[in-house]
């Protein structure tokens, strides 16, 4: 790696020179922030490309840390830390490997299978440590600082599972890569290792250049994904602080998954010692101009823990996601951070105000969209207070802001408030092109963002169905008519309800819908609730002839064992079927195998949803499932936001 020393700027920094991998500013040599500012533009404005600029700083005073951020800077780090800190950080902001070897601790009682496993590693040049005692795992983390930990499963004194539960607690192993090495064949035991935190399952006795491939494979995928984070495109350019689809792909990978409940119940004694880690979302919302919200972005930055997550997420806000050991600690952290940067804004820009607000991730925590919107309209309640108290979503003071939400409710649908958001699929098998599931979002209030189960019923209680069904479709066939225009099509799933397509006029009015968009080559596929279809079959039967006529096909969704199904089934001839969530998540592996090979019989593609990770995905695949989706929303783009892949089944 190229590294370079200036006493002072240089004309230019391109051209003959190797380009330097980083560009390291000590903050001492400046008696005053403006000069680091114009030194740090004056060196960036040096090449014609992205250069990182690292600030090693030696003072926390908020005015150093803001020129470094609008200078554009793409880090501000204390030389108080650990030197070993600042050296990891620094290589996830260049997104490199060290020079050193990648490092694997070895997890099994068992000495030869210990020493087979660190004997076939070392002979592609890894360095290995063997840990024999399943309770020695803490220490040896902290002594051998490993990049990736292969773990056995059944060991005594604390199994795998235990082992990783309280792992996963402490939140800088987080990232950290878990492989289990087992001769378990129980798929059940397979996938509670994996939803408690593991990332890839090994069977015993394994061949070694599976074992090496498994490895340097999870390790290639999590230098990627720190090299995407620390991306010139993932960071904002006022606040340098992240961007807001950056802090969303953070939230989805902890939707449906915080561990607190699981820890709880798998780490045994060992979780008494580790109890879990709770996350909550503090969003901070300024009335006032851009300086004011650069300011609450440096006071955030300085405030922010190792590990928490912080980045712009709207025009005049930035929001964070907080771990801490409980639930009192989040709150403290919440109502610390409210306090100083409200402190800090009011010394320095009196004019302009803060409303804080916070929501607790739990075990139900819905979409990432939601948890935001969520937490942004308890710090609107906050400014709405004169910033005297710190908003909690779902407070009783909160809710007294909102006496009737069913009315709210039933307003934003006339009032067409919706947002669409769109749920990616991938393919197992061997089909085509991009597909999104449109989910559509309601925006009520001061913000918040609810989804469809929220919502729909409300709308048919005020008959509001049809007007609601025509909206989403409006804006599932403009999305179509957008991504046609820029020759990217993609395949639309829309869900209709039977008081949407009851008019007799409907199928006319679609056809002139689609016709006026020109997509007459781009259909969107129309996808029915099997109770529903059950209630007014023969309306359904009728309306999904007629669209076969126009070349639209249609979905199912909701499929089971049921008699229902079986009967909707037989009526009706659908081009794709979607399991319902509680069976995708069954144990019936047998059962769900005879369920898909009978719908695929039938012609129809299988799509199973609430896909949450790779031994979901390898049992499905297994089973002949064609489209996975997991439990993300993003509006539509090239590359679909999965942090899982076919390939890892």
């Amino acid at each position: 790696m190229l590294l370079r020393s200036y006493v002072e700027p240089p004309a230019s920094l391109d051209g003959a020179e190797e380009r330097p991998a980083a560009l390291l500013l000590d903050s001492r040599v400046f008696a005053e922030p403006e000069t680091l500012q114009a030194t740090a533009s004056a060196l960036l404005k040096g090449f014609s490309s992205h250069v990182p600029l690292i600030v090693l700083a030696h003072s926390e005073e908020i005015r150093f840390r803001l020129a470094a951020m609008r200078a554009g800077a793409s880090a501000y780090l204390s030389v108080s830390s650990r030197a070993e800190d600042l050296a990891e950080r620094l290589v996830q902001i260049l997104g490199i490997q060290g020079q050193r070897p990648d490092r694997i601790l070895v997890v099994d009682d068992q000495p030869v299978a210990a020493l087979f496993a660190a004997r076939v590693l070392q002979g592609v040049g890894m360095v290995t440590e063997r840990v024999l005692d399943p309770l020695a795992v803490m220490e040896a983390l902290d002594r051998f600082a490993p990049d990736l930990i292969l773990m056995d499963l059944h060991m005594p004194g604390a199994s795998g599972i235990e082992l990783t539960a309280v792992i996963r607690t402490q939140e800088r192993f987080a990232d950290l890569p878990i492989i289990f090495l087992s001769s378990e064949l129980d798929p059940d035991q397979q996938m509670a290792a994996l939803r408690i935190g593991g990332d890839d399952f090994l069977s015993k006795p394994v061949a070694p250049d599976r074992l090496v491939a498994s490895v340097q494979g999870r390790l290639t995928r999590v230098r990627n994904r720190r090299h995407s984070v620390h991306a010139p495109d993932s960071i904002d350019d006022l606040t340098r602080l992240g961007t807001r689809d950056r802090l969303l792909r953070q939230l989805d990978r902890l939707v449906g998954q915080v561990q607190s409940g699981a820890i709880a119940k798998e780490g045994g004694r060992l979780g008494k010692q580790y109890p879990g880690v709770q996350r909550a979302l503090v969003y901070l919302e300024v009335d006032g101009d851009a300086s004011a919200l650069e300011l609450v972005a440096a006071s955030l930055a300085a405030e922010m823990g190792p590990g928490d997550v912080a980045a712009r997420v709207a025009d005049q806000a930035v929001a964070v996601l907080i771990h801490r050991q409980d639930a009192l600690s989040l709150a403290e952290f919440a109502q610390h951070l409210a306090y100083e940067i409200g402190q800090v804004l009011g010394r320095n820009i009196p004019e302009a105000h803060l409303g804080a607000g916070w929501y607790p991730l739990t075990d139900g925590c819905p979409d990432s969209v939601t948890l935001l919107s969520r937490a942004s309209k308890a710090a609107h309640w906050s400014l709405q207070d004169g910033a005297r108290t710190l908003g909690r979503y779902g407070s009783p003071e909160a809710s007294t802001q909102e006496p009737d939400r069913p009315s709210l409710v039933v307003e934003a649908i006339r009032l067409e408030q919706l947002q669409p958001l769109y749920e990616p699929m991938v393919a197992l098998t061997g089909l085509m092109g991009e597909r999104y599931e449109l989910t559509p979002r309601l925006l009520i209030g001061d913000g918040e963002l609810l989804g469809p189960g929220e919502f729909i019923s409300l709308a048919a209680k005020a008959e509001l169905s049809a007007h609601l069904d025509r909206r989403i479709l409006f804006a599932g066939l403009d999305a179509l008519k957008m991504r046609l225009d820029q020759r990217r099509p993609v395949q639309l799933f829309i869900h209709q309800s039977p008081a949407g397509i009851a008019d007799d006029d409907w199928v006319v009015w679609l056809r002139d819908q689609i016709n006026a968009r020109d997509l007459i080559r781009l259909r969107p596929v129309l996808q029915f609730e099997v109770a529903d279809a059950d209630r007014h079959l023969e309306l359904v039967i009728r309306r999904t002839r007629q669209l076969a006529r126009l070349g639209i096909r249609v979905c199912l969704n909701g499929v089971d064992f049921s008699e229902q199904s079986t009967r909707v089934l037989q009526a009706l001839s659908s081009s794709f079927v979607r399991i319902k969530r509680r069976v995708v998540q069954g144990p019936e592996l047998d059962a769900i195998a005879w369920l898909i090979q009978s719908l695929k019989a039938s012609g129809a593609k299988v799509i199973a949803t609430g896909v949450d990770g790779p031994v979901t995905i390898a049992r499905l695949y297994g089973a002949g499932v064609d489209l996975i989706q997991g439990p993300y929303v993003q509006p539509p783009s090239p590359e679909m936001g999965f942090d899982f892949t076919v390939a890892e089944a």
